[in-house]
């Protein structure tokens, strides 16, 4: 072994270290302590201390973390066991990225003793691949445009009415009814429930205005029509960087942040399976990813 490289043990006990430093950043952390065994009367030496006051009492929680090539078994869970109550600590928590036999795991949840495996991204021997499940809802609207107008003012209506410029009572511009269209239909302030949604106003209330064609200005009424087309794909999300404990008892992963890695429209609809009944789904998605997307114009 070379000099610079850390025993597997111990970088067992440093991954620990960390992760719980991130689960619990208001605790106290330490790692590789000597405290008093009250029955032994001897120094017992913990992996992993985590203490917290509470109002005038001190939590102490105790963590022993085993690299063994085995599941650890009913021996390991019962000799921790004796050293969280030498040790008068009110919790104890046994890390093993190879698990624990049934036998220690029934002993475990009678004795109230916690049983984790490390998941962790990172570069080092027990790095994990993880992927989260997800469901992708992608809605896709056509869009046609209509305009009216009461103003006794003459109106040469131009093809493409939906790009002239519209302004309030006051001038001020307001953009056009396409990009404003789009711009809310891309932050979800218009309908986006599967179907068709007539006469949709584009400006609200407000009194808006165009040039109608002869230089002047004459109050009109915009809106939009849409067609709205639902997709969904079920599919994995590469997990890029996690740092938690799994529960051995519930199956859970106790973190408190994590990064997806990107997702590419395209490849979601290429190779994602297809979902036509989202009450038969072949597995529960951990996240629903939403997309908006406009594929045609018209009026």
């Amino acid at each position: 072994m070379k000099k610079e490289e850390i025993p597997d043990w111990k970088a067992l006990e440093n991954l620990v270290v960390m992760i719980q430093k991130q689960l619990s950043p208001d605790a106290k952390v330490q790692h590789n302590v000597m405290l008093e065994g009250v029955e032994s009367e001897t120094k017992r030496q913990i992996d992993v201390l985590v203490e917290q006051d509470i109002g005038q009492y001190t939590m102490r929680i105790v963590i022993d973390c085993k690299d063994y090539a085995k599941p650890v078994d009913v021996k390991g869970v019962e000799e921790f066991h004796g050293l969280v109550q030498d040790v008068k600590a009110q919790k104890g928590a046994l890390v093993c990225p190879s698990g624990f036999t049934k036998s220690a795991l029934n002993r475990a949840k009678k004795l109230q003793i916690d049983l984790y495996r490390p998941v962790s991204t990172g570069n080092h021997k027990w790095k994990a691949n993880i992927t989260a499940p997800v469901l992708c809802d992608f809605r896709n609207s056509f869009m046609s445009f209509g305009i009216s107008s009461s103003d006794p003012k003459p109106l040469m209506i131009a093809q493409e009415f939906y790009k002239l410029s519209v302004t309030d009572e006051h001038g001020s511009e307001l953009g056009n009814a396409l990009e404003t269209a789009q711009q809310k239909w891309d932050q979800g302030k218009l309908p986006s429930e599967p179907g068709e949604h007539d006469a949709i106003s584009i400006f609200g209330e407000n009194n808006v205005f165009i040039d109608n064609g002869y230089g002047d200005k004459v109050k009109v009424n915009l809106t939009v029509r849409l067609l709205v087309n639902q997709n969904l794909y079920l599919g994995h999300l590469p997990v890029e960087d996690l740092n938690g404990l799994q529960d051995e008892h519930s199956g859970e992963v106790l973190t408190n942040a994590f990064t997806l890695g990107g997702l590419n429209p395209e490849e979601v609809q290429d190779s994602w399976k297809v979902v036509e009944d989202i009450n038969k789904l072949d597995f529960q998605p951990l996240f629903k990813i939403a997309g908006f997307n406009c594929y045609g114009i018209g009026t």
